[in-house]
């Protein structure tokens, strides 16, 4: 008998990373310990075993430790290995962690008793770049007590309300009046979202987890974008992905803000934008997603030929979008941008001001997603959040579209942004 295609695949994917599981080039590709994963309800049993066998005491901290320990061994386990300390002083407590001390202890006994591999780091004092931290996977002995992985894995976020700098590294900071709304809003639409059943009935049907986190940039009044994270997030699906996922058991509906950045910046200035911001600067459709990038590099950049460099930067990195232009004559940069000033002249000072426009209107369009979200979670009804879009039952589309009006018209002063 034939074996189906599905299996045949997921043999030769398994005998591959069989193959090179241990090797140098996959211990560099570590995935960093995330402390926001945790098991499944129904799985917290069998960490009563683990604890059992690996002889530590049965406290709250050593279940904590181990059920995120766990979960990170088994999210993503056949692709990369986990990167973990094991220095006690790494384990330190701090906003953004959950798991404790006690980690390395577990991890210590997980590989006596042949649960996981270890292959401990090294400190190279001569070129520090060298150096590399520990690695750790799970052997066929674990994987037994849980055969449903990665499906017994959930994302569950220590801290919803972010603070990064330019280099992604994490700040602590105080918390303010606004930082506890942010999280208050946040905290109950993730748990409402997390009681529904949100499901992609695309090739692989699975359950999606939805929680969102709100991540700002070295302030908290820049950026502030609210984003999804961990195990099977939606915001990881393309448009025509996120159209087949169903809430108990209904279809959805997705609608977003045309032109939001224009207009929010229009309406900063007290004028109504009634066309399409970017078919003024150029009427091909193709072109309108490399317009939209166009004019965030340039509210973010410091002066026009920096503007240019991150946008030649963007198309080297996009070779297709940058083919798809080339097809339509467009071949370069700088006449578009020079379009983009003439047809905006109204907010032709927000561009290449090294004012950090972009970041805050993006702050603007967070406040304006977070109180939408606000609106529905308060009623109990799950909503998915997309940057400056929202997904619903299609039975509350006619409410989706009449709070994104009016939440908008709140925050510009009455202003209106077409909604599609």
């Amino acid at each position: 008998m034939r074996i189906p295609l599905k299996e045949r695949v997921n043999a030769a994917v398994e005998r591959h990373f069989e193959t090179v599981r241990g090797t140098g080039s996959w211990l560099n590709k570590g995935l960093s310990f995330n402390h926001s994963l945790r098991l499944k309800s129904d799985q917290k049993e069998k960490l009563d075993i683990l604890l059992d066998v690996c002889g530590i005491p049965k406290r709250k901290e050593n279940y904590r430790n181990l059920d995120i320990l766990t979960a990170n061994l088994l999210y993503k386990r056949d692709i990369r290995p986990l990167m973990v300390s094991l220095n006690v002083l790494d384990w330190k407590k701090t906003r953004y962690t959950r798991a404790g001390e006690s980690t390395t202890k577990l991890i210590k006994e997980l590989h006596e008793q042949g649960y996981i591999e270890l292959k401990k780091g090294f400190r190279n004092e001569k070129e520090p770049w060298k150096s590399r931290i520990s690695r750790i996977w799970p052997t066929d002995k674990l994987l037994e007590y849980f055969p449903e992985y990665p499906n017994d894995v959930v994302y569950d976020p220590v801290e919803v309300v972010i603070l990064r700098d330019d280099d992604r590294k994490l700040i602590d900071y105080n918390d303010t009046a606004r930082t506890r709304e942010v999280r208050k809003i946040l905290t109950w639409a993730n748990r409402v979202n997390q009681s529904a059943d949100i499901k992609y009935n695309g090739f692989k049907r699975y359950t999606l987890y939805p929680s969102l986190v709100a991540i700002f940039r070295r302030r908290f009044t820049l950026y502030g974008r609210l984003h999804t994270r961990g195990y099977r997030h939606y915001q990881g699906l393309s448009s025509d992905e996120r159209k087949k996922i169903t809430i108990n058991g209904d279809p959805v509906v997705e609608l977003d803000f045309s032109g939001l950045h224009p207009s929010l910046l229009y309406a900063n200035v007290g004028i109504q934008l009634y066309k399409d911001a970017y078919s003024l600067a150029d009427e091909w459709p193709v072109s309108r997603k490399f317009l939209k990038h166009i004019l965030l590099c340039m509210l973010n950049a410091k002066d026009e030929v920096t503007a240019e460099s991150s946008i030649n930067y963007w198309l080297f990195r996009h070779n297709y979008q940058r083919v798809k232009l080339n097809n339509f004559g467009i071949t370069s940069v700088k006449p578009l941008i020079t379009e983009f000033r003439n047809a905006h002249k109204p907010i032709e000072h927000y561009f290449c001001s090294g004012s950090e426009t972009g970041l805050r209107i993006m702050n603007q369009d967070s406040r304006i997603a977070l109180d939408i979200v606000d609106h529905f979670a308060k009623r109990n009804i799950p909503i998915l959040a997309v940057h400056d879009s929202f997904i619903v039952q299609e039975k509350y589309e006619d409410e989706l579209r009449e709070t994104m009006g009016n939440t908008y018209a709140k925050h510009t002063n009455g202003f209106k942004c077409k909604i599609k």
